[in-house]
């Protein structure tokens, strides 16, 4: 499934689009997130190729066991550091007043 977003860019007065920390943080997380679903994924796929043999099984439960540490330690980085990759814009979102 894929998803596309529109996105307005404003120019500055030098013709390049803004600089956004938060930006930049979000995107290359949502990019690394998915690329390790999709090792997961496809890791986890290759598990009935090697029924028959037990050291490759075993390490493809050792990949797959890292690769899930890696995606907790991504969204645990995320959780922890949630001003890093909150528009200033975002920060009276969701506040009861």
């Amino acid at each position: 499934m894929r998803f596309y977003y529109k996105v307005n860019i404003i120019m500055d007065n030098n013709n390049k689009p803004p600089f956004s920390k938060e930006f930049v943080l979000k995107t290359t997380f949502r990019h690394m997130r998915k690329s390790v679903d999709i090792s997961i994924r496809k890791t986890f796929d290759r598990m009935k190729d090697f029924t028959s043999e037990p050291s490759k099984k075993a390490e493809i439960f050792e990949t797959l066991d890292v690769l899930h540490k890696t995606r907790k330690l991504l969204d645990d980085f995320q959780l922890n550091n949630k001003h890093l990759f909150s528009d200033k814009d975002d920060n009276t979102k969701g506040e009861q007043r």
